[in-house]
């Protein structure tokens, strides 16, 4: 097991659909990208923010439910991909001292890890069978991104553009003919 921790809540390039980045904190600090629902992005969202809100949303009340019955959730395990789905784990300890552990979506999972503060674990497996190396993600905005800055790079593009444009613009036909004619 490693532990992974939220390096943000983001877009594949390209589409519309939501994908929650893991990373692993310690080590070769690879990523799992784990595609989800746009309600379990905004849940998520609000959950990193510690956002007060007048009523609490489902992954709110279910950690207080959890404490009302004197137990508590104190890990969340990310423990196999099957078929391109994540499976994760709910670790609880019990008023008496006991332990339980819950099957759960592995965006709800992280989720209540957020809202908990608890740590995240993914297997070895997992990291084996799905995680992308750093390189191999563009993050913006993390403190501790240490990869390229992709706006830095959308940046230059959009200057190239405006370049071509104003270019384009001004050009006459006699700038697109061969040099011999």
């Amino acid at each position: 097991m490693a532990e992974v921790e939220v390096a943000g809540v983001g877009q594949e390039q390209g589409s519309e659909d939501p994908i929650l980045l893991l990373r692993e904190r310690d080590g070769s600090r690879r990523y799992l990208a784990i595609w989800i629902g746009a309600p379990e992005a905004t849940a998520l969202a609000a959950a990193e923010v510690a956002a007060t809100l007048p009523r609490p949303l489902t992954h709110r009340l279910l950690l207080d439910a959890v404490e009302a019955f004197g137990a508590q959730l104190v890990r969340v395990r990310l423990t196999a991909v099957v078929e391109g789905q994540f499976h994760a784990e709910l670790d609880l300890t019990t008023a008496d001292g006991g332990t339980r552990t819950v099957s759960a979506r592995a965006s709800d999972a992280v989720t209540l890890a957020v809202h908990q503060g608890c740590p995240i674990d993914a297997s070895d497996d997992v990291l084996a069978d799905a995680a992308l190396p750093a390189g191999a993600v563009a993050t913006v905005g993390g403190p501790d991104d240490e990869t390229e800055d992709v706006t830095a790079a959308s940046t230059d593009v959009e200057d190239e553009i405006e370049r071509l444009r104003r270019e384009l613009a001004e050009a006459t036909p006699d700038d697109f003919r061969a040099e011999d004619e």
